[in-house]
């Protein structure tokens, strides 16, 4: 069993208490700093309520809480500024998330014990198969990443629209498996010593590589991210230089990767597949000036941004965790009783379907429409990417009543979605517990219904086809029965 790590009541009040005073001190006004430690105590008990880091709704609403308040409003009392300053309707917005956080802590405590039967994953039975699976797994995921990035980078509407990109984008998973696979096996052969091997190391590089074609930093990201999680429920236990390795390579991330890769977006974003070979390849052979690539990730702040929730500069990373900023935005837009009820609902869903049921299905999700709601994004701009949460989209889609309903309902019923269906220990549950909580940590409501929908049907097809290919092999070698990820100590005979 996994350590739940909650959070003590004492603990949870007092630092709450001082977070409160703090910014007071700091310019807020006592009212806003009042709401805020409400929502803080509420987000405090629902952790706990959930199993804190022991169950996948506990870590999914730990990400979707850190990077939408929590982080905010540590990091303004760090840097000695007003938390509602830069806010649009600050009061109306922290009621909204009080309202919100509230009726999740209920609906959670209610439900959180509610399991229903579904279909699970097919996971590897053996070693043997694990080891088969991975073969399988790394080449098909590095074929299928090279076809999706090639389709989608592609000028031809048609091309992205195609049955290849949809094949692609479905099979490239297989390589974030592959890579969950690889640091299992690594951890079981080693006794849990070791967790990374040059297996790993190949879909780890593969998906960053991807994502700095793809101009993402999620996507950077991602391939660590799951090496952590899978090292996490795997029982492995971090030393004293793994801590500073992933301290070092957060920093690394924030200071260089991040600011190189916004910068980056300019020449690239537009370009065919080749070409962002070759323009990546120029971009790292011939550096330009650090000034100049810091420019963008710079950009706005003190100019009225309303973007950025810090004033000082090198905030740029950090304003996109805390979604409290791009939320006020929308809850501002829709505050003299504007609303757009089921219309970017009804966008994200008839462009999760697949190409054979919805030809002309939109090629830009919600928040193209979203952005254009809160004036960020102009109406010429068809494709702008702005993000909100659940939080202020279920106010701008349903008014207060919105809120109240998606908080209490479908938060925990996508939980009780996830834990039903996946074992976070084993490979396809690891995998799945990955893609949804770090795409949780900002989810719309059209990001939601995906996320139920979509994501869990496509692991578990995707699960039988490969575990059925493998079944249909003979396998020679180790035929003794893989262990749950969790019992590490099992698996090693102790």
């Amino acid at each position: 069993m996994l350590k739940p790590h909650t959070i003590p009541v004492t603990v949870l009040f007092v630092t709450v208490a001082l977070l409160a005073l703090g910014e007071i001190l700091t310019g807020t006004t006592p009212l806003f700093a009042f709401y805020v430690a409400g929502t803080l105590i509420c987000v405090g008990i629902t952790y706990n309520v959930l199993g804190g880091l022991s169950s996948i709704g506990g870590i999914a609403f730990t990400g979707f809480a850190a990077s939408t308040i929590v982080i905010s409003q540590f990091a303004k009392v760090f840097f000695m500024e007003a938390a509602d300053k830069t806010l649009e309707s600050p009061q109306l917005t922290i009621k909204v998330y009080l309202v919100f956080y509230f009726c999740a802590m209920i609906g959670c405590f209610v439900y959180k014990s509610l399991r229903i039967k579904l279909p699970k994953p097919l996971e590897p039975g053996t070693a043997a198969q694990a080891d088969l699976q991975y073969a399988i797994s790394v080449s098909v995921g590095l074929v299928a990443s090279l076809i999706y990035e090639i389709y989608e980078s592609s000028p031809n509407p048609d091309q992205r629209a195609s049955s290849a990109h949809s094949i692609g984008l479905a099979f490239s998973v297989l390589l974030l498996f592959s890579l969950v696979l690889a640091v299992q096996s690594h951890i079981r052969a080693t006794g849990g010593r070791h967790s990374f091997s040059y297996k790993a190391f190949i879909p780890w590089i593969a998906s960053i590589f991807f994502g700095f074609i793809d101009t993402s930093r999620g996507h950077i990201m991602l391939s660590t991210v799951i090496y952590l999680f899978t090292c996490y429920v795997s029982g492995y236990k971090f030393r004293k230089k793994h801590y500073l390795a992933a301290i070092a390579g957060a920093a690394l991330f924030v200071l260089v990767i991040s600011p190189f890769e916004i910068y980056s977006r300019g020449p690239i974003r537009e370009l065919e597949f080749r070409d962002r070979l070759s323009e990546t390849y120029r971009l790292l052979t011939t550096l330009p000036d650090w000034s100049v690539v810091e420019e963008p990730s710079t950009a706005g702040i003190g100019t009225g941004s309303r973007e950025e929730y810090y004033e000082r500069p090198g905030t740029f990373v950090l304003s996109r965790l805390s979604a409290i900023r791009a939320d006020s935005n929308m809850i501002n837009a829709c505050a003299g009783g504007y609303r757009y009820g089921f219309t970017a609902l009804k966008i994200d869903l008839v462009r999760a379907l697949p190409r054979f049921l919805a030809k002309n299905k939109p090629d830009y999700d919600g928040a193209a429409f979203t952005g254009r709601v809160t004036g960020i994004n102009g109406d010429e701009v068809e494709n702008g990417e702005f993000l909100i949460t659940a939080v202020s989209d279920s106010f701008g889609a349903f008014g207060w009543l919105g809120v109240v309903v998606v908080s209490l309902f479908a938060f925990p019923t996508i939980f009780i979605l996830y834990e039903s269906m996946f074992d976070m220990r084993k490979p396809w549950g690891t995998v799945a517990t990955c893609a949804f909580c770090f795409q949780f940590s900002q989810v719309s409501m059209g990001g939601l219904m995906t996320l139920a929908i979509r994501a869990p049907l496509a692991i578990l097809l995707m699960s039988y086809l490969v575990g059925l290919i493998v079944r249909m092999i003979p396998v020679q070698g180790d035929a003794m029965p893989l262990h749950a990820a969790g019992s590490l100590d099992e698996a090693m005979g102790s």
